[in-house]
């Protein structure tokens, strides 16, 4: 995990359960630096990319800037049924920190609701595991397929009869953890 993911994760941690920021020398003795000048390097550049706020010369001056898209109701796939009462809340981004934005081209996810030109977001540090959607490296190109065992061999599986089963030597990438899909482009 990068250093920004693992401060980024000890601040939400840290403010979830205290109500207030860590200080620099809490983030240091818990990541295990040696000083306060790295991590107030790493801090300084999360504030510049947008991910937190810093107060100068306030103790505890870091405050989360949640990055997310109102949620304001629910609505049925059947039946009209939806009223709009307001917001309900927020849907976060901070949970796909550590994670990047690949678009598909081509037809092989079909099966899976994945279409051409979707994004699927990938997380590149979860485990991959059997049955999971995956990003993979096969000789020099990338692909998305479901990973597989096959007499005991890990296989790349395509969600589209037409497309065949890859069974030569594959690296995963990173494991597709969300579909994102724009009607209008």
């Amino acid at each position: 995990m990068r250093t920004k993911d693992r401060i980024m994760e000890f601040l939400e941690e840290f403010i979830g359960e205290n109500g207030f920021a860590p200080s620099i020398r809490e983030i240091v003795g818990h990541l295990g630096f040696r000083s306060t000048k790295a991590v107030k390097v790493h801090l300084d550049e999360m504030a510049d990319m947008g991910l937190i706020e810093k107060e100068s010369g306030i103790a505890r001056g870091i405050r989360l800037k949640e990055v997310g898209m109102p949620i304001i109701g629910r609505v049925v796939a059947g039946e009209p049924t939806l009223q709009f009462e307001g917001v309900e809340g927020h849907f976060s981004f901070n949970r796909w920190r550590g994670t990047f934005l690949l678009q598909i081209n081509g037809d092989s996810m079909t099966g899976a609701n994945i279409e051409e030109g979707d994004y699927v977001v990938v997380e590149k540090d979860r485990e991959p595991r059997k049955g999971d959607i995956v990003v993979a490296l096969v000789e020099d190109e990338t692909t998305v397929k479901r990973l597989d065992r096959k007499n005991g061999n890990w296989i790349l599986r395509p969600e589209n009869p037409d497309y065949p089963t890859i069974e030569k030597f594959f690296q995963v990438i990173g494991v597709v953890v969300g579909v994102i899909r724009c009607y209008y482009r």
